[in-house]
């Protein structure tokens, strides 16, 4: 059995399509685990309402409605405690998931026993709906693992993305609850994948992923707004803080004879690389002072990441480097045909 982990908070404007979604997969029994993060407007409300109209006889409703906003990390925690399925299915109550988008990640677990995690392509959408532009075409599906990848990228060169994934339960079984902070649910479980098998990436839209203002990661980007870039420094300080959970789940791999020894100590060194080289960009894009930039660049030198350190002086120095790298992350946050 699949249970479906729906998250909500403060998403009135959106949740009831985002629910509808949810409930009309085109599988027929699933277990829905609906939690509000103790929204202050109408999401729970609606949520009521939808459930008690639409849920199908199949499905198997439980309800986190927690009294005190605790974030994101901690509402994912409870709802895989609570959940009773061997696949978690991650759904927001701001996106739309295709009807197809279940079935297709059940069928490739059923088919591939290595596969750990399973996520699909995304039409990003505005706050009406409408989306931006049209998915690329030709793209077949791909695998990504340690075995395939340089053991410097700590993703095996696949790019997270938990508005689309999927996962088995033995990853919160193996390794356990996430510990507080900054980083999202997907930059932990990928990791927890690829320790343990394969990800698969499927080239069929799993979901309509809305950009908005209030969005975490996803969130409305103009290129001279100085809201929108301090908030985007503020989203790279946070992937600077992921190694601590890494670090923590290589151990518990390396303990439980999932990863050799070797393959622990390198890990552990790329993920010290990861973090260390979104500090630096940070630093660089904020004209940090010198001894501050200084002391980032060390930490990332130390982990050997030479020709990223000599890139991120050139982006210290000069402004239209600067201005470059500010116009390439607004590119990738808005709209793609702009």
């Amino acid at each position: 059995m699949a249970s479906l982990l729906f998250f909500a908070y403060n998403h009135e404007a959106f949740v009831e399509e985002a629910l509808l979604s949810t409930l009309r997969q085109d599988v027929g029994m699933f277990e829905l685990v609906v939690v509000d993060d103790a929204s202050t407007d109408r999401t729970r409300a609606i949520m009521e309402e939808v459930l008690a109209r639409e849920t199908p006889p199949g499905v198997t409703v439980r309800r986190l409605y927690k009294d005190k906003n605790a974030g994101l990390i901690s509402a994912v925690n409870d709802a895989m405690a609570l959940a009773a399925g061997e696949i978690f299915v991650l759904m927001a109550g701001d996106d739309i998931s295709m009807p197809c988008r279940l079935a297709r990640s059940l069928r490739t677990f059923a088919d591939l026993p290595s596969v750990q995690l399973v996520y699909g392509e995304c039409l990003k959408i505005d706050e009406a709906g409408q989306a931006y532009a049209a998915i690329p075409g030709d793209k077949g599906p791909r695998f990504f693992s340690y075995d395939a990848a340089p053991m410097t990228r700590i993703y095996a060169n696949s790019s997270p993305f938990g508005a689309s994934a999927a996962y088995r339960r033995r990853l919160f079984d193996v390794f356990g609850p996430m510990a507080e902070g900054d980083h999202g649910e997907d930059n932990c479980y990928w990791i927890r994948a690829l320790l343990v098998g394969e990800i698969y990436w499927d080239p069929a839209v799993f979901v309509h992923w809305r950009q908005h203002a209030g969005n975490l990661s996803n969130f409305t980007s103009h290129l001279g707004d100085a809201e929108w870039r301090r908030r985007h420094l503020a989203w790279m300080e946070s992937h600077a803080t992921f190694s601590e959970q890494w670090l923590k789940d290589i151990m518990l791999a390396r303990e439980a004879g999932l990863i050799s020894w070797v393959r622990a100590q390198r890990l552990k060194v790329a993920a010290l690389r990861e973090d260390r080289s979104w500090a630096l960009e940070a630093s660089s894009l904020r004209r940090d002072p010198w001894a501050e930039w200084l002391s980032c660049t060390l930490k990332l030198l130390y982990v050997g990441r030479f020709s990223t350190t000599l890139k991120m002086l050139k982006l210290r120095l000069f402004r239209h480097r600067q201005e470059r790298k500010w116009r390439f992350w607004a590119k990738l946050k808005s709209n793609p045909a702009a």
